[in-house]
């Protein structure tokens, strides 16, 4: 080799040196807090897809980051607790799952920045002043499509031959409860099927609920997405495979649980996207310059398992719609 050539070669390594040298030094330690109106147990994918998507950033859980978890299981009067005790450890940003917990940081810390996979048109104006100009320090994903209550309310239709009465869950204290109902009732009846409505303020009124819809004759019943009926869904298909009544929901984990069909966003990749949300906030960018983008994967789930168990036949179209038939 030439003396000038080893000489060039020596040079780039050592300018080289750092660069490689610093890609390899660990991310200084920043801090993420997570307030959660579901349980643990209820979003254990959700949570995986985040932390794959932080781990695909470069992040370690326990290394160069750190995740404080607190998980209200339904109740939205626990979430201010729950949020005191997040921030007291001093975050440097906030995944909030819903409304609910992004309000209860909010309320306490208004700059802290938040980031909620599941951003619903309630935040507007109170959060967030658009989706495409957020101005305060909160962002996200959205957690719907226009028009999906209404979408549950035909998949419903669809999956149950000759419906002529289906019921619906309601939590009144949910954000988004009062345009659901109006979609639900609007669909419905442009279609010819009554509606029962039936409120959920709490866990103990899940029973009564079941049986006064039982009783009125249902013929199937719509549990659309929410913190308290979340956190309630085994009992919710318990109590319904008891009376032999098929359940439509907002999302897969429904199904899982044993629900007959689902149609919603796919939680999982919201929640990896946040992970996005979070790095660029954590890498100095504001809340308030991130819009919200809206969901790129809504999907259609069919349990055939349950529709056996309750001597349903799926009509081969709805099939051919899903995007997964558990068998």
């Amino acid at each position: 080799m030439k003396r000038r050539e080893f000489i060039t070669q020596i040079v780039g390594a050592v300018l080289a040196w750092p660069l490689a040298a610093r890609a390899q030094q660990p991310r200084p330690l920043k801090r993420i807090g997570v307030l959660d109106i579901n349980s643990a147990e209820y979003e254990a994918a959700s949570l995986a897809a985040f932390r794959e998507g932080l781990h695909q950033l470069g992040y370690v859980e326990g290394q160069t980051v750190e995740i404080d978890y607190r998980y209200s299981n339904g109740d939205t009067e626990a979430l201010t607790k729950l949020a005191e005790e997040l921030i007291q450890l001093k975050p440097d940003v906030v995944l909030a799952t819903a409304t609910s917990p992004a309000m209860a940081v909010k309320r306490i810390a208004p700059a802290l920045p938040i980031v909620c996979p599941t951003f619903g048109e309630s935040f507007i104006p109170t959060l967030a002043t658009s989706f495409a100009h957020p101005g305060g320090s909160v962002t996200g994903i959205a957690s719907n499509v226009e028009g999906v209550i209404g979408k549950l309310t035909e998949l419903t239709i669809d999956a149950v031959p000759g419906i002529t009465k289906v019921g619906f869950l309601a939590n009144p204290a949910g954000a988004s409860m009062e345009q659901n109902e109006r979609q639900i009732r609007s669909t419905a009846e442009a279609r010819g099927i009554v509606v029962r409505i039936e409120q959920v303020r709490s866990a103990a009124d899940i029973e009564v609920a079941l049986h006064r819809l039982n009783d009125e004759k249902v013929q199937a019943i719509i549990v659309p997405q929410n913190g308290l009926l979340n956190s309630q869904h085994k009992r919710i298909v318990e109590l319904a495979l008891a009376f032999r009544l098929p359940l439509i929901f907002g999302e897969r984990a429904g199904v899982i649980a044993g629900g007959l069909a689902s149609y919603g966003v796919n939680q999982s990749e919201n929640w990896r996207r946040a992970a996005i949300y979070i790095d660029k906030i954590l890498n100095g960018t504001k809340p308030g310059d991130l819009p919200i983008e809206f969901p790129i994967k809504i999907e259609l789930v069919i349990n055939l398992k349950i529709a056996k168990t309750l001597g349903l036949t799926v009509p081969p179209t709805l099939l051919a719609r899903a995007d997964e038939v558990i068998e």
